[in-house]
């Protein structure tokens, strides 16, 4: 799969600053964008914030994984799609764009 046009990045959980974040920006991410959250199964650490086109939904246009270790180790987590994308794969072609060996 191609992810040429997707933007990653590596930085802090705004609310936790000692909690790395992965931002990922899907291609359809233009103009002013609306925050949002899926709900995660069980207890993991982990986090997935979105942001959207809309107001009240429309696409998403960004991801913002709250502690991509938790998240990539909890096997609850494995079938989370987003835009018909795997979320562990985006985080694991995040890791190698970044050139991140592991973050905990």
């Amino acid at each position: 799969m191609d992810f040429e046009d997707f933007k990653f990045s590596l930085t802090e959980y705004e609310l936790d600053e000692t909690v790395p974040e992965i931002d990922i920006d899907f291609p359809n991410r233009i103009g002013p964008t609306y925050r949002g959250e899926i709900e995660l199964p069980g207890k993991t650490g982990a986090g997935l914030l979105t942001e959207w086109t809309e107001f009240s939904g429309g696409e998403i246009c960004s991801l913002l994984v709250v502690d991509p270790e938790a998240f990539l180790k909890a096997p609850e987590l494995d079938n989370i799609e987003v835009n018909g994308y795997n979320v562990k794969e985006l985080i694991m072609v995040a890791y190698r764009r970044l050139n991140i060996v592991r973050l905990s």
